[in-house]
């Protein structure tokens, strides 16, 4: 058990044969339809460093808040920085950005990746472990996401775009990933502040 600022959840580590884990955060009766399901990855500077232009931390935290008011719920925790390509990969990105005026789509297209490298399979794992329904509420803008639910045989009944608050320096970031990304964000549930 762990009690956290948004409630007191059950915490557990998942994964298979190798050094490969992730983290569920979760409380009440998953078995049951509608349980709502949060796919999370990494982010250090968005989460532990307060980075002003991401909303990262936000989204984590309202998605916590968000399971304890329905009282059914999991956040896989997914250690997948950068969008899966890593710290390293990540830090390069956000400094090609800087350099060259660029979002984060262009400066991975520039290190030759793809927009988003992650792999959806540990949460599998995580929410076989758990006993998730198989109809449920996604928390979660992102479609990727939703697909790799719907590739595991979940049945996403109701997606929920988050409210929270964030820095008015995240708009230009949380646009692109609307614009280019098609990410289902609601712009009159996000609040803009500083």
């Amino acid at each position: 058990m762990l009690e956290t600022a948004h409630g007191t959840f059950n915490v557990s580590t998942h994964g298979v044969d190798g050094p490969e884990r992730c983290v569920s955060i979760s409380l009440g009766e998953l078995s049951r339809d509608g349980a709502a399901v949060r796919l999370h990855s990494s982010c250090l500077f968005g989460e532990a460093l307060g980075a002003c232009d991401c909303d990262c931390g936000p989204q984590l935290a309202t998605a916590m808040q968000e399971v304890a008011r329905r009282g059914a719920g999991v956040v896989v925790y997914l250690y997948q920085e950068g969008r899966g390509a890593g710290l390293d990969t990540k830090i390069s990105g956000m400094e090609l950005q800087r350099v060259e005026g660029i979002n984060s789509y262009q400066a991975y297209a520039k290190l030759g990746l793809s927009r988003d490298v992650r792999d959806y399979r540990l949460a599998q794992v995580a929410l076989t472990d758990l006993g998730l329904a198989q109809h449920v509420t996604l928390l979660s803008n992102n479609p990727t996401k939703r697909q790799a639910l719907e590739g595991f045989g979940y049945v996403i009944d109701e997606q929920i775009a988050l409210s929270y608050q964030v820095s008015k320096r995240a708009y230009d970031y949380l646009l692109m990933k609307h614009e280019e990304g098609k990410h289902a964000l609601d712009f009159d549930k996000i609040r803009f502040v500083g």
